[in-house]
C-alpha cells in the first residue's frame, strides 16, 4: 500500500497566516484552533475535509470557514465543508468523535 504523503507543514503555515493554530496533529487529523475545527486529510493529499466543531457559534464559524478555504485555495488546496462533529473524552483518555 502506497503512503500518502501529507503537507501538514504548509497547512499549518497557512493558517497560521490567518491567526489559527495547528493545536494537535495526529495521521490524518489536524484539530485547529483548540478543536473549534477538524481537517481531515483524504487520499489526495492537497484535497481534506474541514468539520466545525458544534460548540462554534455559526457566524463566527462561517466567515473563518471561509477564510480557511480561500487561503488554501490560492495555496492549490481543496476544502470541503464537511459538516459539524463534536468530541467527548473518555475516562481512559482516549476521545470519541461524532460527526454529523
Amino acid at each position: 500500500m502506497e503512503t500518502i504523503e501529507k503537507p501538514l507543514g504548509k497547512i499549518t503555515a497557512l493558517l497560521a497566516d490567518l491567526g489559527l493554530e495547528v493545536t494537535y496533529a495526529y495521521d490524518d487529523l489536524v484539530f485547529v484552533q483548540n478543536s473549534a475545527f477538524l481537517l481531515q486529510f483524504t487520499n489526495r493529499p492537497m484535497a481534506l475535509k474541514m468539520f466545525t466543531h458544534t460548540d462554534c457559534e455559526p457566524a463566527v464559524a462561517e466567515e473563518v470557514e471561509k477564510q480557511i478555504i480561500e487561503a488554501h485555495a490560492k495555496a492549490g488546496f481543496s476544502i470541503v465543508p464537511s459538516g459539524p462533529y463534536s468530541i467527548t473524552e473518555n475516562d481512559d483518555e482516549t476521545i470519541n468523535l461524532e460527526f454529523a
